[in-house]
């Protein structure tokens, strides 16, 4: 059964508050008093009332402790099961980067590989080829120099048959300032392009 709390002493002053002689307002209030009788909670039963309220509290706080001190322990181990879980999809994820890459680098490695087969083949060929313009280049220089150096002869043999000896001179020093720049000419030939 609910207990009630009646204050006699406040009923009274309000009942004077509002108008009523304090006589009559003591008189109303013992009335009201007697009639509540044995339902009006006495200190003792505020008292009883306030220890089962802290004891329900306190089982309250426990029980709530224990259940914080519970969801706390699963938050944990979810925490924990979803660290582990995103190390090991980070671990599968640079596993996967790093095959990757290290077939990107074989790939890459390979392919310069050809590369540089293909530009030494063709760099060879190249020297193979301008060798062999050079080659021919400087048969043919030769072949001019020893039909240059066959004319130079029969002229010379004819202008000394025909010439007296200062004539002869003259054509000698020509000829010995003729064939150097000669020599430098068929140098510069040599060396021009095909």
């Amino acid at each position: 059964m609910a207990t009630f709390v009646f204050d006699t002493h406040r009923a009274v002053k309000d009942l004077a508050a509002a108008g009523f002689p304090e006589a009559q307002a003591e008189a109303l209030v013992e009335l009201v008093g007697a009639a509540v009788g044995e339902n009006a909670a006495t200190k003792a039963d505020l008292d009883a009332m306030e220890q089962r309220a802290k004891v329900r509290t306190d089982a309250m706080e426990q029980r709530m402790n224990v259940r914080i001190d519970d969801l706390e322990q699963r938050m944990e181990a979810r925490f924990t099961a979803m660290e582990q879980q995103t190390a090991a999809q980070f671990a599968a994820q640079k596993q996967y980067m790093d095959t990757r890459l290290d077939a990107l680098d074989q790939q890459t490695a390979a392919r310069f590989a050809a590369m540089e087969q293909r530009m030494d083949d063709r760099f060879t060929a190249f020297e193979q080829k301008t060798a062999a313009q050079f080659a021919a280049q400087q048969q043919e220089m030769a072949a001019m120099e020893q039909r240059l150096n066959d004319r130079m002869d029969a002229l010379e043999q004819r202008m000394e048959a025909r010439s007296s000896d200062q004539e002869h001179r003259l054509t000698i020093r020509f000829l010995l300032i003729l064939l150097p720049c000669m020599g430098l000419l068929f140098a510069a030939l040599r060396f021009l392009p095909g």
